[in-house]
């Protein structure tokens, strides 16, 4: 099973290196240092982030309680925080040479690295748990990871038997049947051998290893299909696949057929799940090919989060986003001829997402959320009849592997924490960037300037970015003014400034903000305000007062929803007294569920 974890790893790698060689010719060799102005909830103290070329590095707190490093494109970075979340942002920017850029490239590729590593550990201890205490229980189905993406009850699927075919013709026609009777001969040599590890495999994932493997072959043998709710809508794929299309695609099924093939003459531990991921690509890409359009696995996990729309207006422009970076992620994998799989990777990732989006009606306007490069494993049940290890062995394993879990969760828990002041997204990406250098004097000569976490208030977002601009030798800076503010002065460009600023500055005759209960109740916009602002805050503070009395009568209707808003209305009132702004109000779902 670690080498498995390796093997993720190593993709990941992979991905990284195919994201660098598809840059833009025309990005520049620059580190863009980013803040995020304030805005409520988490994002109180602003953010911080980087930008490389077109990528962006930066820390957030996720809902397991982990503060991770996170990458994304800057496209979609601008789009949450600049859209969504209506705050300004701030880029200043450095010149690099190019050894120096493709050292905090990879250098951040290993950080991320490293931090899958420790999460995929974790989750493989917990699977592993899970299913011996599955097992502790007498349960006669088993559930585990990639088989949910088959239906055993679907037989004689001719994409399938046509794969079973060709495994037949290449590899001869017993050499199924004799893999069938090794893995039964294995199971039994496991059972009777038991031990708790050898060769540093653990008893459990050797034993998850030939479950998996042996499914797979009776799915191979009977013809069975996807099952219909893997395989995303043909809502997305509505244009139709052109000739060249069609014979790029012909050709990566013969790539998935190959690696199945050649899965199966290999003495890898942990082929089993890669069997099954290549194999339900290959019944994907050959439906595909059927239907004429474009098709993907569904690549959400059962990890994902769900979140709910509440406003349903801003559901075209988030399907706007995402539509823009599956068909960009369709053209990456048409043109390219080095990776492949990580392309095709990328491209059911970005599907997926887009398809959530533009399927979400039709699940009461609840939608999965789930951070990273999405891999499909969904989980189904694994038929167990024979008997396997007494309870007295199992209660064992059981107790070495909680004692497993709990470690990892506790290292994890320490190494990836939040601190508001010790471990935030300031001093977090400084430290990240700091450690790509041996020492000080090289990185303040390969940066042109060096700034430490535990420098002064460099822990407040705002103070980074001052002492950023300070410290560093900043060639341009770029000012991206929030969504709310860049309509405003559309107006000012179009109407009477007076008529507008009277208009569009408080919440009940804005016509380009809908109050949200997320931004808790306010009368007054104070944020491109200064001299009113004080005024407009003690407004602001009453009318949060009215509502959290209010909220006093509705408390047995709301379960003091109300009450709670109206105090955090007067809690984010307060600084505007003394001519500060945090809240600017929100337009509505951030794809992504973690903060600041």
């Amino acid at each position: 099973m670690y080498k498995l974890i390796v093997f993720w790893l190593c993709l990941l790698l992979l991905v990284c290196l195919f994201w660098a060689s598809n840059a833009k010719a025309e990005d520049a060799v620059t580190l863009d240092f980013i803040y995020v102005n304030a805005n409520t909830g988490e994002a109180a103290g602003g953010h911080t982030a980087i930008r490389l070329g077109s990528t962006v590095f930066h820390y957030q707190f996720f809902p397991q309680g982990q503060f991770l490093l996170v990458r994304e494109s800057w496209s979609h970075f601008r789009y949450v925080y600049n859209e969504l979340r209506n705050r300004t942002i701030f880029v200043a920017q450095i010149s690099l040479t190019p050894p120096v850029y493709v050292k905090l490239r990879n250098h951040f590729t290993r950080l991320l690295m490293a931090q899958q590593h420790d999460l995929d550990q974790l989750h493989v201890a917990e699977a592993q748990l899970s299913l011996l205490t599955q097992l502790a229980s007498g349960a006669e189905q088993l559930e585990m990871d990639f088989v949910g993406l088959f239906d055993a009850e679907e037989v004689d699927d001719a994409d399938m038997l046509h794969l079973y075919e060709r495994i037949q013709q290449q590899l001869g026609h017993d050499y199924l049947k004799h893999l069938r009777q090794q893995i039964e001969v294995r199971l039994v040599d496991l059972v009777n051998e038991y031990e708790a590890e050898s060769n540093g495999i653990s008893w459990v994932a050797r034993l998850q290893a030939l479950l998996l493997e042996r499914e797979l072959l009776q799915l191979l043998t009977t013809g069975a299909s996807l099952t219909e709710d893997s395989v995303l809508g043909s809502a997305m794929g509505a244009a139709k696949l052109t000739v060249k299309q069609r014979s790029i695609l012909e050709g990566y099924r013969e790539n998935l057929a190959a690696s199945v093939v050649g899965l199966l003459q290999s003495q890898r531990l942990d082929r089993s799940r890669s069997l099954m991921l290549q194999t339900a690509r290959y019944l994907a890409v050959s439906r595909s090919l059927a239907t004429g359009t474009l098709l993907t696995l569904d690549p959400f996990s059962s990890q994902a989060n769900l979140v709910t729309f509440r406003q349903k207006n801003e559901l075209s422009r988030l399907q706007a986003q995402l539509q823009q970076d599956a068909l960009q992620a369709k053209h990456n994998f048409f043109t390219e001829t080095a990776h492949p799989d990580i392309a095709y990777a990328i491209l059911e990732s970005s599907m997926g997402r887009w398809y959530e989006i533009v399927d979400v009606a039709r699940h009461e306007n609840v939608a999965r959320v789930e951070p990273g490069i999405l891999l499909p494993t969904r989980k189904g049940s694994v038929s167990i009849t024979e008997p396997l290890l007494s309870r007295d062995k199992l209660s064992v394993l059981i107790d070495g592997n909680q004692v497993k879990v709990s470690q990892l969760q506790q290292r994890i828990d320490e190494q990836y924490a939040y601190d508001l002041m010790m471990r935030n997204c300031a001093t977090e990406l400084l430290r990240g960037l700091n450690s790509a250098f041996v020492d000080k004097a090289t990185g303040q000569r390969e940066l042109g300037g060096w700034l430490a976490p535990d420098d002064g208030l460099v822990f407040i977002p705002r103070q980074f970015y001052r002492k950023i601009t300070a410290r560093y030798p900043i060639q341009e800076e770029e000012f991206f003014p929030s969504r709310r503010l860049r309509q405003m002065d559309e107006f000012y460009r179009q109407d009477d400034n007076l008529s507008v600023w009277l208009r569009e500055s408080n919440t009940l005759s804005s016509t380009v903000y809908t109050p949200r209960t997320e931004d808790t109740p306010f009368l007054f916009f104070t944020d491109n305000t200064l001299l009113l602002r004080p005024v407009q805050g003690l407004a602001n503070l009453l009318w949060g007062a009215a509502n959290s009395v209010g909220g006093v009568f509705t408390l047995p209707v709301d379960g003091g929803e109300r009450l709670h808003q109206g105090m955090r209305g007067m809690f984010y009132s307060l600084p505007e007294l003394v001519f500060s702004n945090i809240r600017k109000g929100t337009y509505g779902f951030a794809e992504t569920t973690a903060g600041p």
